[in-house]
Formats: structure tokens, C-alpha cells, sequence
């Protein structure tokens, strides 16, 4: 019966579509954000997977690194929703050094790890209590590329058998030469 859930579980996190280095094996046991914002001490020890934007760098040591993270919710990948509001922060302690120059302001983080408690940060003018986690692993995510393009086929086909929708991976050259190549006559409006 042990040999049974343990397959299931590995079936399951091979399911799940976020990156490896983000993957738990029971997401049940894991602290949502929500619940340590404003006292984390109960919840010391536990495991849970964050995520957000780089707001601060610091490197403490040559061996471990302090990052102030603006919280976004995460979506189903593990990815930061910055279409979200974010506006609270937490810290993640990290035992390795982090590059500034990769691990700039602005890119998007998800972690994993254990709560440490509470502490004190300043942004701005503003002294904030916020959660820290001590991470056993991160991902740091690279700019979608990524936009809906719609299929228009023949004015005179059966747009309902023959509408849809795909993704395409595009850069900014491609972009201009999609709307280059077509010369459309809209009319007067």
C-alpha cells in the first residue's frame, strides 16, 4: 500500500507543470502566503513555496545571500502572476552566493523552502515586519515571450468549426514582420 502512494505521488508531481526545482511532494502541507504575512511564527519549520519579484539583492557572505522579494500569488506552473496586486514583501535567505548581475531588480523568482519567522526591513521610509524563508530551492524565471495569436481563416468558412487559438514563441523582429507583411484596407471609419 506505501509502494502504491509513493507511485501516486511521483505520478502526480510528474503531472504538475512547474519546473523541477520547484516541484514538492505534497503540496498540502504548504504554508500559503497569506497565512504568515502577519505572524509566521506558528508556523516555523513548515514548508512553503513563495514566490515574487526581486525587489533588493544582498550578498552577506560569499556563501549566502538575502533577497527582498514583492509577493505576487502564484499561478498553476509556480509562476509569479504579476497581473496580480503585490504589495507585500518577505525575505528569503539563500546559502549560496547570487550573481546581481542574473539575479537582477524586476525578474521573477518562485522558492522553496522552510519559514525562519519575522523580521524588520526598510523600504523607503517605512520600517515593515515581514516573513522570512530560508530556501532549499528557487527558480528564477526568464521573460515570456509568449502572445495569444488568433487564427482568421476564410471569410466564407464556418468560423465555429474553425476558430481557435495557439501560442507562439516570438521575439520583437517577428512581431514587426507580422504587421509589415500585411497591408490591410480597413476603410473610412
Amino acid at each position: 500500500m506505501r509502494l502504491l502512494g509513493m507511485a501516486l505521488s511521483l505520478i502526480l508531481m510528474g503531472c504538475s507543470g512547474a519546473p523541477n526545482e520547484i516541484q514538492v511532494a505534497d503540496e498540502k502541507l504548504l504554508v500559503e502566503f497569506n497565512q504568515a504575512v502577519k505572524e509566521a511564527t506558528p508556523y516555523v519549520g513548515q514548508p512553503a513555496r513563495w514566490g515574487g519579484v526581486i525587489a533588493n539583492l544582498t550578498n552577506l557572505t560569499p556563501n549566502t545571500s538575502e533577497l527582498q522579494i514583492s509577493q505576487f500569488a502564484l499561478d498553476s506552473k509556480g509562476r509569479p502572476d504579476e497581473t496580480q496586486q503585490g504589495s507585500q514583501r518577505f525575505v528569503v535567505n539563500v546559502d549560496r552566493f547570487l550573481d546581481p548581475k542574473a539575479f537582477t531588480q524586476g525578474k521573477s523568482m518562485t522558492f522553496v523552502g522552510v519559514i525562519e519567522g519575522m523580521t524588520s526591513i526598510t523600504v523607503g521610509q517605512q520600517e515593515l515586519k515581514v516573513p522570512v524563508l530560508k530556501a532549499s530551492n528557487y527558480y528564477l524565471w526568464t521573460e515570456d515571450k509568449r502572445i495569444k495569436t488568433y487564427y482568421v481563416g476564410d471569410p466564407y468558412y464556418n468560423y465555429y468549426y474553425d476558430s481557435y487559438y495557439y501560442w507562439d514563441d516570438i521575439d520583437d523582429a517577428d512581431l514587426i514582420e507580422h504587421y509589415d507583411d500585411f497591408d490591410y484596407d480597413y476603410g473610412d471609419f
